[in-house]
């Protein structure tokens, strides 16, 4: 059986900048692997605890036998964090002393070719986060009309989106286009990297994730929901890994401050460190935004 081992990002940031009640209940609203949550609950005191959220039942079942060690101090509900409120009132808390949004995909999706996420690795073009999601990859890419996809990779910062789409719509005609390779090499013929650092696909293989996985949808419901749940003095950190996600936050966060209620702990992105880039290479885009219920 593969281990698949994730180094959650800017871990110590999330400690000192969320914490502000020792005995309060905090919620990780994206378990993943569990990483962030162990860190908080090995800072705070037994009586502090923390309420895990993960849409995917497989991460979820990975968190919780990581978290054992910290018994009936945390608990772990599978679902999708745009619908906290509900989960919350399942699991009988009312009212929480901070929130953790990191967006970042795990290593378990990223590093298992059967998740269809990864460049690096051949796989079938799914990309769901939940298997139960109806919508995957190979459905936009080979269902989707020429425009939306066309839309859909260029609003992602693709500039050869127009070729890209045109090059996927002729390949489809033929057969199916079926896994992470076909596409990736589809797209490496037509819009050849020329001098770029990052992949030629990276920013299409972005897009269908987003769209996958309704992830802005999602983002801007989870902010939405989670705020009245929030008590005084309580934050929100947020914890971003490309620059539509971080816009989003950013702009978000800075109308709550505006329409008062609320204060920017971080009037700039926490990024991380030379040595945890050097250590963990997918930290390198992540940046940690966090606001103060006032």
């Amino acid at each position: 059986m593969t281990e698949y081992i994730h180094v959650s990002v800017l871990a110590e940031e999330v400690v000192d900048l969320l914490i502000t009640e020792k005995n309060g209940t905090y919620v990780d609203a994206t378990l993943g692997m569990g990483g962030h949550t162990a860190r908080l609950l090995a800072a705070l005191p037994p009586e502090g605890k923390v309420l895990g959220i993960d849409w995917d039942p497989e991460m979820a079942g990975v968190a919780a036998a990581k978290l054992k060690p910290f018994g009936d101090r945390v608990k772990i509900a599978q679902g999708n964090f745009a619908n906290i409120d509900e989960i919350m009132a399942r699991e009988g808390i009312s009212s929480l002393s901070g929130a953790l949004f990191d967006l970042g995909i795990s290593s378990l999706h990223l590093d298992k070719p059967s998740r269809g996420f990864s460049l690096k690795h051949d796989g079938p073009l799914d990309m769901r986060i939940n298997p139960d999601n109806p919508l995957t990859a190979y459905t936009i890419i080979n269902q989707w009309p020429f425009e939306q996809i066309e839309h859909l990779i260029r609003v992602c910062g693709e500039r050869h989106s127009r070729r890209i789409a045109r090059a996927i719509l002729e390949a489809r005609r033929v057969k199916p286009l079926d896994t992470t390779a076909e596409l990736s090499a589809l797209i490496e013929r037509v819009a050849p990297a020329r001098g770029e650092k990052i992949h030629p696909a990276t920013k299409t293989f972005l897009a269908l994730r987003v769209a996958v996985n309704y992830e802005f949808d999602n983002l801007t419901r989870g902010i939405q929901k989670v705020l009245p749940l929030l008590k005084p003095g309580a934050r929100i950190g947020i914890i971003t890994f490309h620059s539509l996600e971080d816009r989003i936050v950013k702009e978000t966060f800075r109308i709550m401050a505006k329409m008062g209620g609320w204060e920017l702990v971080t009037r700039k992105p926490v990024k991380p460190s030379d040595e945890e880039i050097a250590g963990n290479k997918r930290a390198r885009s992540a940046k940690l935004r966090v606001i103060e219920k006032l």
